[in-house]
């Protein structure tokens, strides 16, 4: 049985990861399990190896040892263009500030991975505005980012981040540039969402307050894994 309780295989896991930056090691032999609909909430001080994490479980770095698997499949030893293919199809990621295009509008940021994945400007707008309307940032469609509040903007790229209706969102400090009202508001929307779409979310934050929210947390001293505690 994981230490999540359940006995089905995790959908995502990391096992033993290394990782260093220069001379900097922020992995040291971590290892963590993200169930199917869990919202797994990774803790600790800052440089604790929290980002370097995700990064690696998200497929945009690679580890120096150990393994990531992901539905059954090696992701550590994957070709980086089934990587960039499943970043936009199976992954989703946020990051602390929204990472939104500038020229585009709101709804048009949130069509993008749509189109990308081929579906017409026509459905994928649409798609979008619905997308939009479920994160409470509908009358903001036509808005650029520049225009947008910061909880505004957040919301927006986490309606990006879901609108391919991932199997894992992966947020990086969705909160962290935003105050305890915003951030109230983007997780709610969130967890609702994730809840409802039966998505993964592996939430990196140093706010005890947002990890509240996840099922379980998971705390990282110096690259290793401290603890895990039921939330």
């Amino acid at each position: 049985m994981s230490d999540n309780g359940s006995t089905a295989a995790p959908l995502l896991a990391a096992r033993d990861l290394a990782r260093t930056h220069g001379r900097t090691r922020a992995l040291n032999g971590a290892s963590a399990d993200l169930h199917a609909g869990e919202i797994l909430a990774v803790t600790g001080p800052s440089g604790s190896g929290k980002s370097t994490l995700l990064h690696c479980l998200a497929g945009i770095v690679r580890p120096d040892a150990g393994t990531v698997t992901y539905a059954g499949q090696r992701l550590d030893e994957l070709p980086e263009k089934r990587l960039s293919e499943l970043r936009r199809t199976e992954f989703g990621v946020v990051f602390q500030f929204g990472q939104l295009i500038p020229e585009l509008t709101a709804v048009d940021n949130v069509a993008l991975p749509l189109l990308l994945a081929g579906v017409s400007r026509t459905d994928a707008r649409a798609a979008a505005g619905e997308w939009l309307e479920r994160f409470g940032v509908r009358g903001q469609a036509e808005l650029r980012p520049g225009e947008l509040s910061g909880g505004q903007a957040q919301r927006t790229a986490l309606a990006r981040a879901l609108a391919t209706s991932p199997k894992v969102v992966f947020a990086d400090e969705p909160t962290g540039a935003l105050d305890s009202l915003a951030s109230e508001q983007v997780m709610t929307a969130l967890v609702t969402t994730a809840r409802e779409s039966g998505t993964a979310v592996l939430l990196i934050t140093h706010d005890a307050q947002v990890a509240a929210y996840a099922d379980r947390e998971l705390r990282l001293t110096d690259g290793t894994v401290a603890a895990g505690v039921t939330a």
